[in-house]
């Protein structure tokens, strides 16, 4: 599986992650992004999914704000680190580390201090808020730049998203919902097919 969907995990109790991890595998969303908007919730999440999934998992951290914060998660266990936006300090933190990051940018002048460093994917960041305009007119200056949408991404638009250009997608509450318990797990192996026969069918 590629990255082309990434599962955003977002205030998952550690005790519940295994279940749901297993059923997005089972569903064909290998990559994972798990939030520290609830740090301790979240470093915890990466310890168990590594120490169970290591092998199957592309295993990353979303929401980093600081150099502490990369620190705890490679730590944990994560391999590649997802920023909500652009600071270019934890940028060349990060690429010291030798390590994925697809950071946060919003703007042309973002993308480029990106590729300035090397960068081969950037987060666009509320994606259906900039609009698909945006992203069209942006490829034609940076032609080797991938561009991943996150915020706004559903089912029912997903293929708008990739015509307009993006090459890969993170997906939050309508995937794996906020809080999301060992309960949902049905409720996310149905979302999680669906996404990926979206995207599939899609030229």
């Amino acid at each position: 599986m590629n990255r082309n969907l990434i599962a955003i995990i977002r205030g998952v109790d550690p005790e519940d992650i295994l279940p749901i991890t297993k059923g997005l595998l089972e569903s064909g969303i290998s990559w994972l992004e798990v939030s520290l908007s609830d740090e301790a919730k979240g470093l915890e999440c990466i310890r168990k999914v590594s120490d169970a999934f290591a092998d199957e998992v592309q295993l990353g951290v979303g929401t980093v704000i600081s150099e502490r914060q990369v620190d705890a998660a490679l730590e944990a266990g994560a391999t590649y680190i997802i920023t909500p936006g652009w600071d270019r300090e934890i940028a060349k933190y990060v690429r010291s580390k030798d390590i994925l990051l697809f950071p946060g940018v919003f703007s042309p002048g973002e993308i480029m201090q990106a590729a300035s460093l090397g960068i081969e994917t950037v987060k666009v960041f509320p994606a259906i808020d900039l609009g698909f305009g945006f992203i069209k007119n942006v490829r034609g200056p940076f032609p080797n730049m991938n561009f991943m949408a996150v915020g706004g991404v559903t089912k029912e638009n997903i293929h708008e998203f990739k015509n307009a250009g993006y090459s890969s997608f993170a997906i939050g509450s309508d995937l794996v919902p906020r809080g999301a318990s060992r309960k949902d797990v049905e409720k996310i192996k149905e979302n999680a097919k669906a996404f990926v026969q979206s995207l599939e069918k899609e030229a």
